[in-house]
C-alpha cells in the first residue's frame, strides 16, 4: 500500500512537472491571446489565472493540452463584457508586439470574433456561440473586423507620406 502511494505521488509530481513546462513554454503567447480578447491586462491576467484554476493538474497533460487550455482561455475571456479603462488599454498596447496593434483598436465584440476565428482557428458558429449572436452577426463582425485591419495595416505612416529626408 505504502508502495502504490509513494507511485501515484511521484506520478503526480511528474504530471505537475510537465504541466509547469508546458505553461513556462507557452504562458507568453497565452496572455497574448488573452489580451487580445480582453484588451486589458489586469483583465487578461484574471482570465488566465481563472483558465488555470479550472485546469486538473494532477493528471498527465496530453497532446491537446494546449488546447484545452487556450479552449479555457477563450471561455473564460468571452464570458464577461468587463469594462476597459483607457489606462488598461494604453497598458495593453506596450505589451503587444506592433504587428498586433490594429487588432486592439477593434471594437470589442469584432476584435473577439477575430481573435477566435484568426488566432484560436474557430469555425463562425463556435464564434457566434462564444458571443450569444447568430452566425450570420459572427460573419458579418469578422468581415468588419478583417475590413478594418486591411484599412489600418495598408495606411501609409505618417513617414512614408513626406517622402524621404531632404
Amino acid at each position: 500500500m505504502f508502495y502504490e502511494d509513494a507511485a501515484m505521488l511521484s506520478a503526480k509530481g511528474a504530471h505537475q512537472e510537465r504541466w509547469k513546462d508546458l505553461l513556462q513554454a507557452n504562458l507568453a503567447s497565452l496572455f497574448e491571446l488573452a489580451l487580445l480578447l480582453t484588451a486589458d491586462p489586469q483583465e487578461a491576467e484574471a482570465r488566465l489565472v481563472g483558465a488555470l484554476d479550472a485546469l486538473d493538474f494532477s493528471k498527465q497533460p496530453d497532446e491537446d493540452a494546449l488546447a484545452v487550455l487556450r479552449m479555457a482561455i477563450a471561455r473564460q475571456s468571452t464570458g464577461t463584457a468587463g469594462a476597459v479603462f483607457p489606462a488598461g488599454a494604453v497598458e495593453a498596447r506596450s505589451m503587444l508586439r506592433a504587428g498586433l496593434l490594429p487588432v486592439l483598436q477593434l471594437k470589442r465584440s469584432s476584435r473577439i470574433c477575430f481573435v477566435l476565428r484568426m488566432f484560436f482557428g474557430y469555425a463562425t458558429s463556435a464564434c457566434a456561440g462564444m458571443l450569444g449572436i447568430d452566425e450570420g452577426g459572427a460573419k458579418t463582425l469578422l468581415r468588419v473586423a478583417i475590413l478594418q485591419l486591411h484599412h489600418a495595416y495598408t495606411m501609409p505612416s505618417p513617414r512614408q507620406k513626406q517622402g524621404p529626408a531632404a
